[in-house]
């Protein structure tokens, strides 16, 4: 008999995500946003933003300008995700001391029929993130 494979984690409606790939995957079903960037328990940064731009890149800021997001998960530790009883996804990235906070509208997750927007690579590193997203610039 074969030993018994270790099961991936299986997280439905809430979780937490350490792995780069896993919160670029979760990202992917945010489109326009509402943001609150928070340092040391203080609201500094809030407002309304489109996610233009996800990245895992250790050398690239995570920046909301001009109503345009463009996020690097590199930027945080961990993610955590919530769906609200309204349907709202809360996505929360922790970074050290840092927490950006992301709710969208349950509308926004809805692809439309046929489309995917899912990494093909099968294996995932940060440098192969960034060399397949720069491919489409």
């Amino acid at each position: 008999m074969d030993p018994i494979r270790p099961l991936a984690p299986c997280l439905v409606g809430s979780g937490t995500l350490t792995h780069p790939r896993d919160m670029i995957r979760a990202l992917e079903t945010l489109e326009s946003l509402d943001y609150t960037y928070e340092i040391d328990g203080a609201i500094v940064a809030e407002g309304k933003a489109t996610l233009v731009k996800l990245m895992a890149d250790s050398e690239s800021a995570t920046m909301a300008v001009n109503g345009c997001l463009f996020l690097n998960v590199a930027s945080f530790r961990y993610l955590d995700f919530a769906t609200e009883d309204d349907d709202t996804c809360v996505v929360r990235l922790f970074g050290d001391g840092t927490v950006l906070t992301l709710e969208g509208e349950p509308e926004d997750a809805v692809l439309p029929k046929g489309q995917l927007r899912l990494l093909e690579e099968t294996a995932f590193d940060l440098e192969t993130y960034v060399m397949e997203d720069d491919e489409e610039d």
